[in-house]
């Protein structure tokens, strides 16, 4: 059993965060010593082609990797080719779509799209760290190792659901007493709910005087030596459900 679930990513907000993260790397870099404007211009990602160019390749590439972590907890359907888990871009958003367990506990939905894109985020800035600042690229790669742990977290499973079997919940039987003479028998039939599993069984209080086995039609009842007895009709997953029929047994 799956479900599908969706996550939703805003590339703006993305690319935004990853610029506004520079930004404030360079500002640092300027304040601690006035002498490296120009390298603290370049560490800043800002609207430049060549830059843009970089920080989409990263986008989608961290994505990908982003899909290769989330496939341990795809829904297996025995298939080798699925369309278990693609993403499709509408606009300014890339959606994932992603089958789970049909006992993924959904109130993790939203930490999941929000841990998504921190991790695709601080893992663009590892990468845009790498050529100029190996130290700084190192700290990011930690973050994303954080991110993941947070993700594989988000996949908890709910307490498995009992299945609801239909069991009968009414009882009825045609007549309260029945006589049968020494070596003859009766049948006693009953009717239950509609559609439902038929659950019933019987018993004797003195199996002396009469027994009950199964028939087709309901239970028969052999009457074995002169007296009385009690047959009870019960449903075996309903303790409240039960019904006595008094037997008589002459000569």
């Amino acid at each position: 059993m799956k479900q599908t679930i969706q996550i939703t990513l805003i590339k703006s907000l993305i690319l935004n965060s990853v610029k506004n993260e520079t930004f404030l790397r360079g500002q640092v870099t300027k304040a601690a010593d006035g002498r490296l404007i120009t390298e603290a211009y370049h560490e800043q990602a800002g609207d430049e082609a060549y830059q843009m160019a970089i920080l989409n390749r990263g986008l989608y590439t961290n994505l990908e990797e982003l899909k290769t972590h989330l496939s341990d907890y795809l829904a297996d359907n025995g298939q080798t080719s699925s369309d278990n888990l693609y993403s499709v871009e509408e606009g300014d958003k890339i959606v994932l779509h992603i089958d789970v367990s049909s006992r993924f506990n959904k109130a993790f939905s939203s930490s999941l799209a929000r841990l998504s894109s921190k991790y695709i985020e601080e893992a663009m800035l590892m990468d845009w760290w790498k050529p100029i600042n190996e130290k700084q690229s190192a700290l990011y790669a930690q973050f994303v190792e954080r991110d993941l742990t947070a993700i594989r977290r988000c996949f908890n499973k709910t307490a498995p659901v009992a299945p609801v079997v239909p069991y009968t919940t009414s009882l009825e039987v045609y007549g309260s007493s029945v006589e049968i003479q020494v070596g003859h028998s009766e049948t006693i039939t009953y009717a239950i709910s509609g559609g439902a599993i038929d659950d019933i069984e019987a018993r004797t209080d003195d199996s002396h005087v009469a027994c009950v086995v199964r028939s087709n039609e309901g239970f028969e009842v052999l009457g074995k030596n002169l007296g009385h007895a009690r047959v009870e009709l019960y449903s075996r997953h309903n303790e409240e459900l039960s019904k006595t029929i008094h037997v008589y047994v002459i000569s």
